[in-house]
């Protein structure tokens, strides 16, 4: 555990350039199509993915869990699941486009 906290926070620099300049952007398509949790999880990893790497979209879903886990949010391993199959439908080629980022993930939320 303390190995991957370590790479997670060496990793920070390069996974959040390209994630933080689209994160407003796909946050707000994931939350007018659907209010979900997971939904949104899935949705905003799957148009990132579109954007960006999918290196630097599992560390941003990484990341974001860990901020849960020591801040005021609220850390649910199902988030990082959710991550993944987001990320999953760019990298089986399921979803090439934001509209088939967003169908792909509500046919699992």
């Amino acid at each position: 555990m303390l190995r991957i906290f370590i790479f997670l926070l060496l990793s920070l620099p390069v996974a959040d350039a390209c994630v933080s300049k689209h994160r407003t952007e796909v946050v707000a398509i994931a939350q007018k199509h659907s209010w979900d949790d997971k939904n949104n999880h899935c949705s905003v990893s799957c148009l990132l993915s579109l954007r960006c790497s999918l290196t630097e979209v599992a560390l941003a879903g990484y990341y974001k869990e860990l901020r849960d886990v020591l801040g005021p949010g609220s850390a649910d391993a199902r988030d990082l699941e959710a991550n993944r199959i987001g990320r999953d439908q760019v990298r089986y080629k399921r979803a090439r486009t934001d509209r088939e980022c967003l169908s792909q993930c509500d046919l699992y939320y």
